[in-house]
């Protein structure tokens, strides 16, 4: 009998532990609302500034924008529409900057974060149209005879890095959409999928956090996602936070990323992984808005710097994106 009394006592004891880990609706709602003021100002004082149609500061920024519009949060309406027309009318995609040596095809990125910004959107105009099916024809013609996409080593992660896997699934990702109503998107992405179904993981986390979000999405069988979501899961820190690489500290970026692909994989919001993560989000964020970020190298073995402006508004949109999708 003082058997099982304790067991119930050590189940609620338990459960109870569990409850509290997840933070109270209204705060994460607070902490993406602050998010999304953060990438509106910060957005359009780049833009004012540089001029730039980047990754960081358009597409991420859109994209985060249209999912928390879609997921019932109120969102700065004409900065929306001006950041979307922005990204839609930058052209094909392209960089410019002439292919590394030795790999003539490397992936241009833009075109493939510029696509996903511009799917977020359900109904998205005739503009956006027009830039999405620009951005992946060079999508298309960047992938390579065996189906991968090549990462650019000497640029910088995660936004840009070194992983094929990385960069082959999303990638493969930005076709979904194009596929649905085009051949050729059609047999890249299945050569797409093909490679990675071929390839083990290089087990970057952000590799691992974008594949899962592909095969959830494709639904692919259970026993190829489930290990995904086992070593998103075991990586998970004490802080509750997700880190980019073993020697970093948790972030915004790869925890944002964390808890995105494991929403899309099935995961609910009651499970105390994402209770904590959404809970180190929240202790985490500035007073701004935005999230502190470490800049990575260029180079492995190069030290890692203070945030810089790109990291910061793109680790923090993957922040408010994660806890979006985590709710």
């Amino acid at each position: 009998m003082r058997l099982s009394i304790a067991f119930i006592i050590t189940a609620l004891t338990a459960t109870a532990a569990a409850e509290d880990v997840r933070p109270e609706p209204a705060k994460v709602a607070a902490t993406i609302d602050r998010g999304l003021g953060f990438l509106v100002s910060d957005a359009l004082a780049w833009k004012t500034k540089h001029n730039c149609v980047s990754c960081h500061h358009a597409a991420l920024v859109v994209w985060s924008m249209r999912e928390a519009k879609l997921r019932g949060h109120t969102v700065d309406e004409p900065v929306l529409a001006e950041l979307t027309k922005w990204v839609a009318e930058s052209g094909e995609g392209k960089t410019g900057v002439p292919r590394p040596e030795g790999l003539p095809k490397a992936l241009n990125v833009k075109a493939v974060l510029f696509s996903l910004a511009l799917a977020a959107d359900p109904e998205p105009d005739a503009a956006a149209q027009k830039g999405m099916k620009l951005m992946w024809g060079t999508v298309k013609g960047d992938q390579t005879e065996n189906g991968s996409w090549s990462a650019w080593p000497d640029t910088r992660p995660p936004i840009f890095g070194g992983s094929h896997d990385s960069m082959t699934a999303l990638a493969t990702l930005a076709l979904l959409p194009a596929a649905a109503g085009d051949e050729e998107a059609k047999v890249a992405r299945d050569k797409g999928v093909k490679w990675l179904a071929e390839t083990k993981t290089d087990d970057d986390p952000q590799s691992v956090a974008m594949r899962l979000l592909l095969w959830s999405k494709l639904g692919r069988p259970r026993e190829e996602i489930e290990p995904l979501i086992t070593r998103i899961k075991e990586r998970q820190n004490a802080d509750g936070g997700w880190s980019q690489t073993k020697d970093m500290e948790s972030d915004a970026w790869a925890t944002g990323q964390a808890l995105y692909a494991l929403a899309h994989a099935g995961i609910k919001p009651e499970d105390p992984v994402i209770g904590r993560a959404q809970a180190f989000l929240i202790k985490t964020q500035k007073e701004n808005g935005s999230w502190p970020m470490m800049t990575r190298p260029t180079k492995t073995g190069d030290p890692v710097t203070p945030g810089q402006i790109a990291i910061h508004g793109g680790g923090s949109a993957w922040g408010v994106l994660g806890l979006v999708r985590s709710r």
